[in-house]
């Protein structure tokens, strides 16, 4: 074990140790039953998971052989009895036990049960020696009667769009792990082999893809294809789960291969091949969707608590690549290792967060232990598997150029040195993008972020998308779509749902570098209200991870704008066409308006609401300012057929002021007048140096118009298709809703400068 591997486990065990001191508030010992005890609330679903978590987290902080001083007391003894307690309450609760859980349930034989099981055995295994002949024969009878049921009515099923009910590559992968975990940990059992054939079957079938139904490729003794039942991943790897492109839930697979990985390493066992299935693919484009400190890149967004869950399983899963692909995590990992550590310091309590999601733990305990739990664990298997992972040397690779889609979120990607440019239809909150620095994660915000924001008047918002389209081409994209607002869980009697607007959106990603282009046009089809508009929407996080302290330049001056505990909701028009946060993102606002900010005056960034769940604005756990162009604040009302908005923007990754400032003096982007009404269009100046032209038709039917260029007047090289065309001799058409992008060249075929 390299030295770095060593310092980075016993920043585990350390910050583990901490939040041991402040989790024994949340462990209680069940009455009548004293020598039972549970983290959290006790009670079914998730809160069995969030004591089986702790469990894990207690027992391999007992077992590491760096336990510091803990305060409170609380030794290494205790640490043990915590660890006994909370497994045997665990096991005493199951449907095989004499107890029950405390909201009076008894837990085991769903689909995910096994989910937790998985999540503790590590700790099983670290205090081994402290378990009686009764723990080890009712430990034997939950995992048999566990893996009975999963072999007998556990379906295997598989399909990549959720909407179909069908999605199941997480729970297939932790089901078929446990069979096989089962079968190898009581080989004497009579299905032992029956575990293990289900086992592999289960696992072919959690990351799979179409191209599996004719893989030939022999897994196990057996063809792939014999195997297969049904795809869960698009052959992208893009994983449609919770009704969104999950990039959290990639990892969560991921993170489950490494669970069965260790085990049986440490055992000395050969693991089985369809455990590997597909899962280097898989990290292949994980690897890219993350930032240098570690965070994850959620092109799709996230439906939780940001910098929590799933987000934490990435330790296992970097632990996993490197000992089995010899990949550089280390880097990664210190990175992870070094927000959680700022964090737990800013709450002053050991505890994970208690700050952030202070709300969150008076309104729901059940929610706010289950997180704890989560970061608890995983940090419990940097410290108990990271003595075990294989070494490597260096830290992760730099950045690179990268480019990915996928057809069915309406999904693009690009990651360049300079800048990272996303975009995604089908998001948690429909659609979003990004347009960032690739070094700095505490600017990423995805919730609508660049995408506009209308905001009913129900406590509900819904977004459906109705159409989109992509293009890619080398460096960049262009996308364009359509999608339908309403809002719902409105005051008055039978008002169901509320149209609010059809709002198209053109974005494209130049091939700079640098840039992207955001077009956005918002009409409301009959009367409606909203209470808040702002368009453009571009989401400027700033709470503990960057210091909770913002610089944005501007025409009218530079200002230092604080985030949590220091705003009062409002706008803050900022007298000028262009702006800079942090010398790292510059926008120009090219038509439609001038830039103003909105200050939310509270942490906002909240999960998602959901129509058959009750929703509190106060459970924001992230603070996020918005960019925008001429927000409105306050109840509004749009006649049928007039514009909520329509706005064209420009937004430049890795840009200083100065640049931005004079991008936006010398015409660096600047609207083009066009003969017909339902066209927009814009030049830009390019970093490289070229000029682009960016042309949307926002009507339902094609649009023909001639166009006369601000500058340039020679040829215009179509990006996508390499055609040519002369500028401004002849008519340009554009399809109903499309968009077009252009290389402005000179008369010579050349870049025009």
């Amino acid at each position: 074990m390299s030295s770095r591997s060593s310092s980075l486990t016993e920043r585990c065990v350390s910050s583990l140790a901490r939040w041991a001191a402040s989790a024994v508030r949340d462990a209680t010992r069940l009455p009548g039953r004293e020598e039972l005890t549970c983290y959290g609330t006790g009670f079914g679903s998730w809160g069995v998971q969030t004591n089986q978590k702790a469990f894990g987290a207690f027992a391999a902080l007992a077992a590491a052989p760096e336990l510091p001083e803990i305060e409170g007391g609380l030794d290494r003894e205790r640490l043990h009895a915590l660890a006994l307690g909370t497994l045997r309450f665990s096991l005493a609760s199951h449907l095989e036990g004499d107890f029950h859980c405390t909201d009076g349930t008894k837990w085991g034989h769903t689909w995910i049960s096994a989910l937790g099981v998985e999540r503790m055995m590590h700790g099983v295994e670290a205090i081994a020696d402290r378990l009686t002949d009764d723990d080890r024969a009712m430990l034997r009878r939950v995992l048999v009667s566990e893996a009975d049921w999963v072999l007998s009515s556990y379906p295997v099923v598989g399909h990549p769009d959720n909407a179909s009910g069908k999605n199941k590559p997480e729970s297939n992968l932790w089901n078929g792990a446990l069979l096989h975990r089962v079968a190898s940990l009581y080989p004497d059992l009579s299905q032992a082999e029956a575990y293990r054939e289900q086992g592999s079957r289960l696992l072919i079938n959690s990351i799979s893809v179409a191209a599996d139904a004719s893989n030939e490729a022999v897994v196990d003794g057996k063809r792939v294809m014999d195997r297969f039942v049904g795809d869960n991943f698009f052959p992208s790897y893009a994983l449609h789960h919770h009704g969104y492109l999950n990039v959290g839930y990639m990892v969560i697979c991921l993170s489950n291969v490494a669970m069965l990985h260790f085990d049986f390493k440490r055992r000395g066992l050969r693991p089985p091949e369809a455990l590997y299935h597909r899962a280097r693919e898989l990290w292949e484009l994980v690897k890219r969707l993350l930032f240098p400190d570690g965070r994850l890149l959620r092109i799709g967004g996230d439906t939780r608590v940001p910098y929590t869950y799933c987000q934490d399983y990435m330790i296992p899963t970097w632990l996993l690549a490197e000992d089995l692909w010899g990949e550089r995590c280390k880097g990664w990992m210190s990175g992870w290792l070094s927000l959680v550590e700022r964090e737990q310091a800013a709450n002053g309590d050991g505890s994970y967060l208690s700050v952030r999601c202070r709300t969150l733990a008076r309104r729901s305990p059940y929610y706010y232990t289950r997180l704890e739990s989560d970061r608890a664990v995983t940090l419990s298997m940097g410290a108990y598997w990271g003595r075990e992972a294989s070494a490597s040397v260096g830290d992760a690779a730099g950045e690179e150029r990268f480019a990915w889609s996928d057809a069915f979120h309406g999904a693009a990607f690009h990651r360049s040195p300079k800048r990272i440019a996303s975009w995604v239809w089908k998001a948690a909150e429909k659609p979003q993008g990004l347009c960032l620095p690739p070094g700095d994660s505490s600017l990423a915000e995805w919730r609508w972020n660049l995408a506009g924001r209308i905001h009913g008047l129900g406590n509900h918002p819904v977004h459906e998308v109705a159409a989109h389209r992509e293009r890619e081409f080398p460096g960049g994209f262009l996308t364009c779509g359509v999608h339908h607002i309403f809002t719902e869980k409105l005051l008055g009697e039978g008002m169901p749902r509320e149209r609010l607007a059809a709002q198209r959106t053109a974005v494209a990603a130049l091939p700079d570098d640098t840039t992207m282009i955001v077009l956005q046009h918002a009409v409301s089809p009959v009367r409606s209200y909203a209470e808040a508009v702002m368009s453009l929407h571009l989401q400027i996080p700033n709470d503990l991870f960057n210091g909770g302290r913002r610089t944005l330049h501007a025409e009218s001056g530079t200002r230092v704008v604080e985030g949590a505990g220091h705003s009062r909701e409002e706008t803050l028009s900022l007298d000028s066409a262009w702006a800079n946060v942090e010398d790292a993102i510059g926008v120009v606002a090219v038509y439609g308006g001038g830039l103003t900010l909105y200050r939310p005056g509270r942490r906002n960034i909240a999960p998602k609401r959901y129509a058959d769940r009750g929703h509190d604005d106060g459970l924001g756990t992230l603070y996020a300012d918005a960019l925008c162009i001429d927000a409105e604040l306050g109840l509004t009302r749009r006649e049928a057929g007039e514009p909520y908005f329509d706005v064209g923007a420009v937004v430049r990754s890795s840009e200083t002021h100065d640049v931005t400032r004079a991008f936006a003096a010398g015409g660096g982007a600047v609207a083009v007048r066009c003969g017909a009404a339902a066209l927009r269009a814009v030049a830009v100046r390019g970093a490289d140096g070229a000029g682009y032209l960016f042309v949307w038709n926002v009507a339902d039917e094609a649009v023909e118009t001639e166009l006369r260029l601000p500058y340039g007047s020679g040829l215009l090289s179509e990006l996508g298709t390499e055609e040519h065309r002369e500028a401004n001799a002849s008519r340009m058409r554009v399809e109903a809703g499309d968009a077009r992008l252009f290389r402005i060249l000179d008369t010579d075929g050349g870049d025009d400068e």
